[in-house]
């Protein structure tokens, strides 16, 4: 099963995601997504960052998941290479991130995101058991 794929979406970035399970499907969302920002193959999993986020359906929970890693990269100053989720239920995520402080000689950066849309969201698990995400994200 492919991890992600990325679909045309005028103006913006759009993503289908694809997982065994829900924290796969979580992490396959994510990985979409930072890597549409910085090559994560240039950055090195030198620094943890602990991630904890909540909301009321599986919908809300994947905008909060994927805003609080543009967030942690904004405010925080860090190009992931990976996240890694600790606890997951279907309305709160635990998880660490993994990377360094950008370095523009160093890192391949590819797109600002600026955030998660409710645009076109589907998160939903598939009659065979997998899971199955659409998420647009605002350039």
């Amino acid at each position: 099963m492919q991890s992600y794929e990325y679909l045309d979406h005028t103006g913006d970035l759009g993503v289908h995601a694809y997982g065994n399970t829900l924290p796969a499907l979580f992490i396959n969302a994510a990985r979409a997504m930072l890597e549409a920002m910085v090559a994560s193959n240039s950055v090195d999993a030198v620094k943890q960052i602990p991630i904890e986020v909540t909301a009321e359906s599986l919908e809300d929970l994947m905008v909060a998941w994927l805003d609080e890693l543009i967030f942690k990269h904004e405010v925080e100053k860090i190009c992931f290479q990976r996240v890694e989720i600790l606890q997951m239920t279907n309305t709160k995520l635990s998880a660490i991130g993994y990377g360094e402080p950008p370095d523009l000689k160093k890192h391949i950066v590819y797109t600002e995101i600026k955030s998660v849309t409710y645009h076109q969201l589907i998160v939903e698990q598939r009659p065979d058991g997998s899971w199955f995400a659409q998420v647009i994200f605002d350039l």
